[in-house]
């Protein structure tokens, strides 16, 4: 499948969407997609370089990241509707009871796999976990702070490269594309931690104006304006 899934929507819109499944996705990094099918944990959330309309999946089992495997999602049914979180993560959920087989790799090597067209069939038939009407009862009374259209960095997408590195993928108003920010999951002890806070309050300065100093030689196909090497933070 291509286009008949690409209605034509803007960029922006569809990036919003894709902000939005992907903040409602972040709570699968740490606990499975499904106790119930054994679904995996999310370790990336991407946009697509070669496909608009849609948002990229990685899972992996939690042990071994050269097991990672990518979906394709759609945002959109072809008529051109959105389709809610909600019913995405409970079809994607359906959907990896028997998932499809990848046919080719991303561009960072990882298998992957065309699913919208099986998203598509099990949207006809979804059905939600308990899980599901918790999280979507609390985040309507406390939904995900809007991106403000400020000159902040807006997270565009993650994936996990390593035990130690998660690369965060950004934008802001300053640059005409999209970053590749490499942070690390690790304290000075080489202890795992849970957030950066020095990190995250320097961020919006080191973005864009301390860019050059932190330049990776790494290419990355989801970052067309570089990758930044921000692990010593």
């Amino acid at each position: 499948m291509t286009e008949e899934l690409s209605p034509e929507w803007d960029d922006e819109g569809l990036a919003d969407l894709h902000r939005t499944l992907m903040w409602q996705l972040l709570r699968f990094t740490s606990s499975p997609l499904s106790y119930t099918t054994g679904a995996g944990l999310v370790c990336g959330v991407l946009m697509p370089p070669e496909r608009r309309g849609a948002t990229r999946v990685v899972l992996w089992d939690g042990h071994r990241l050269e097991g990672s495997v990518a979906y394709d999602v759609p945002l959109i049914h072809p008529q051109g509707d959105n389709i809610p979180w909600t019913h995405l993560v409970a079809a994607f959920r359906q959907v990896l009871v028997h998932p499809p087989v990848p046919d080719s790799t991303d561009p960072a090597g990882i298998p992957l796999a065309d699913a919208r067209r099986h998203m598509l069939d099990a949207l006809d038939h979804v059905t939600f976990e308990l899980g599901d009407a918790l999280h979507a009862a609390v985040s309507l009374l406390h939904p995900p702070e809007a991106p403000e259209r400020d000159s902040r960095p807006r997270l565009d997408g993650f994936l996990l490269r390593d035990r130690a590195i998660v690369r965060l993928y950004v934008t802001t108003p300053d640059i005409a594309d999209r970053l590749g920010l490499d942070v690390s999951l690790h304290d000075d002890n080489g202890r795992v931690r849970a957030g950066n806070t020095a990190l995250m309050a320097a961020l919006p300065s080191l973005v864009p104006d301390e860019l050059d100093s932190n330049r990776s030689s790494s290419q990355d196909a989801y970052a067309p304006a570089g990758v930044y090497d921000f692990t010593h933070w």
